[in-house]
């Protein structure tokens, strides 16, 4: 039997790098979208040169694709187009959307407004509407979009952000509910006080000091790693669990529970 095949986006930072790796160990064939190393104004944290060695020697084929634009309907169709073209199936796709925009409500611009609709929301639906089809087709499937723990909890100065997180959480909850019946889960992860440069710059916790304080704002008084993260996500798309769908699990060291 040929094996399955995951999708992630934005592979190239945050959680994509860890996940790959950790679902290639479990069997899976992948596709990553995510950024070329000249795209230096995304920043590329691992790039797939790098990548590609190390889940090939996990046993894994590995398509990338980095000319995509996920905010549009285009660009997400195109890339479940490229899995089902090199694999002929999808089985599992992670979609890591969102950019953290955060300050005094009043001092939000309309362009930050539109820029973070598109981020928080367009690139959720658009990404569920491509990756939905072939696996109700197929009858079964794993779909987790990553949101933010704030969308769970309303905070101070994150207005925008946590309010459009909110929405997506409730886009991915009833979407979940809507296709447990063919077979097909879907599941929202809402992360906060990670250890991945998008959440050190946002907070300043580059400064040893601010990082302390930072992290004494979690029960757990530390940052959650991206290991620890993958090794979540991957429980929710690798198939051993699907008694699970239409949840938003929190990730963030109790700070959201």
């Amino acid at each position: 039997m040929s094996r399955p095949v995951a999708l992630i986006t934005m592979a190239t930072g945050y959680v994509g790098p860890e996940l790959a790796r950790t679902l290639a160990s479990r069997g899976f064939d992948l596709v990553l979208q995510g950024f070329s190393d000249s795209e230096s104004m995304v920043g590329v944290e691992e790039s797939f040169a790098d990548q590609i060695p190390q889940l090939e020697a996990l046993g894994a084929a590995v398509e990338t694709v980095t000319d995509v634009d996920l905010t549009t309907a285009a660009g997400n169709t195109t890339l479940v187009a490229r899995a089902i073209e090199r694999f002929g199936r999808l089985d599992s796709a992670c979609f890591v959307t969102g950019l953290i925009i955060v300050g005094k409500f009043l001092d939000m611009t309309e362009s930050q407004w539109e820029q973070i609709k598109r981020t928080n929301l367009d690139m959720v639906f658009h990404g569920l509407q491509a990756a939905l089809p072939p696996m109700v087709d197929a009858g079964a499937g794993q779909i987790v979009v990553f949101t933010s723990s704030t969308g769970g909890r309303p905070d101070p100065m994150t207005s925008i952000y946590g309010g459009t997180r909110a929405g997506a959480n409730g886009i991915v909850r009833a979407v979940g509910l809507e296709h447990a019946r063919d077979g097909v889960q879907v599941n929202a992860v809402g992360t906060n006080y990670m250890d991945f440069p998008g959440f050190i710059k946002a907070t300043g916790s580059h400064d040893p000091e601010r990082r302390k304080t930072i992290e004494a704002q979690t029960p757990m008084r530390r940052l959650g790693t991206m290991p620890e993260l993958a090794n979540v996500t991957a429980v929710l798309l690798d198939g051993s669990n699907r008694f699970q769908t239409g949840q938003f699990f929190d990730f963030s060291g109790g700070w959201g529970a």
